[in-house]
């Protein structure tokens, strides 16, 4: 065999393999959908107070994909449903840099220097059960707040992939952040939802009324999060900023430390927050992979993060976005069907 078609033998069988990977990932998806509608349909069956319950946890998680429209398939009553729709809409916001001097309890942010050098970047390794379902994840420590930057696609085509991004910015780290236009799960995140603040500067602008939270990190490192426009972020003195939601912790307070997280379900997990000493904390939670990780809801990864000293934190995109890149190798797992991840419109990247 000439070397010539060795070449074409082995790219064959790489386009073969990555189609079969995907297929894999895409059956999985899928079953992992039909196995929330069937959860949903059986507890009906059997009308007790804990199955209600549970098909609450299968509409939220449902109603927190792109397979929305099957929630009303759960059997949970009319009521209930468009509770579980108004919790996810209109979330519970709150500004963190305008109410902290409001508040005596609030702690501040402290980002002076360490009086002992820290590593730039420590990881640690989530495994919990919580009843049942169960969960992996990874959570990134960076001690150094000015090092954390929001890196943004310059492509019109399509988003970069976390990869992409890492080796342009050579990031030691980086997670993704905004959501993105996805219609039918074909998104190719050119534009973000909500705002984009890079260096200073205002990609995109931002309409409160959209229902999309701000997150931000100012000049001199510290993280913000709350109902701003683009230009109050500025006004601020914010360097990057991008918006999700919901917000999970303000100026110390845990908010889902007294409600249920039910109306966002279970699923892949993203957040970025800060601890009072100022270190930026990324987490990631797989999902939908039984056997390895179910996945979290809102209220798990307030409490990991709120547990560990998180003072500010918010939700970044989660689903089959969800993922964290480590000196250029992904340490989670995708849910999405193929292994390098989604195409993204930005990322929250270390350099």
């Amino acid at each position: 065999m000439t070397t010539l078609s060795r070449t074409l033998t082995q790219k064959r069988r790489q386009r073969r393999s990555r189609r079969w990977s995907w297929f894999r990932r895409l059956a999985a998806a899928c079953a992992f959908t039909f196995a929330t509608l069937a959860l949903g349909g059986f507890l009906f069956l059997f009308g007790t107070e804990t199955g209600e319950e549970l098909r609450e946890w299968a509409a939220g998680t449902l109603l927190t994909t792109q397979h929305d429209y099957w929630a009303p398939y759960t059997f949970l009553p009319d009521d209930k449903l468009e509770e579980l729709k108004r919790q996810i809409r209109n979330p519970v916001v709150i500004n963190s840099e305008a109410d902290t001097a409001k508040q005596p309890d609030a702690r501040p942010v402290d980002v002076s220097a360490p009086e002992k050098p820290r590593d730039l970047i420590e990881i640690e390794e989530i495994d919990e059960t919580r009843g049942s379902y169960y969960f992996k994840g990874k959570l990134m420590y960076i001690s150094d707040p000015n090092r954390v930057h929001l890196v943004v696609t310059t492509r019109k085509d399509r988003g970069d992939l976390l990869d992409e991004f890492a080796k342009k910015y050579n990031a030691i780290g980086i997670v993704n952040a905004s959501g993105f236009s996805d219609p039918d799960g074909y998104g190719r995140g050119t534009k973000a939802y909500g705002v984009v603040i890079k260096d200073g500067r205002i990609l995109q602008g931002y309409n409160p009324k959209s229902g999309e939270t701000a997150l931000g990190i100012t000049y001199d490192g510290r993280l913000v999060t709350g109902n701003y426009s683009a230009q109050e972020l500025v006004n601020m003195g914010v360097r990057d900023a991008m918006s999700f939601r919901p917000q999970l912790i303000v100026n110390g307070k845990n908010l889902f430390a007294d409600k249920p997280a039910k109306s966002w379900g279970i699923q892949p997990r993203t957040a970025v927050g800060q601890k009072a000493d100022g270190t930026i904390a990324f987490l990631v939670i797989d999902g939908r992979q039984p056997g390895h990780s179910i996945g979290a809801s809102m209220n798990d990864v307030a409490e990991i993060l709120a547990s560990r000293g998180v003072v500010n934190a918010m939700a970044m995109d989660g689903g089959s976005s969800s993922m964290m890149l480590y000196n250029g190798e992904a340490i989670t797992r995708t849910s999405c069907p193929y292994e390098r991840g989604r195409y993204l419109p930005n990322a929250w990247a270390v350099y």
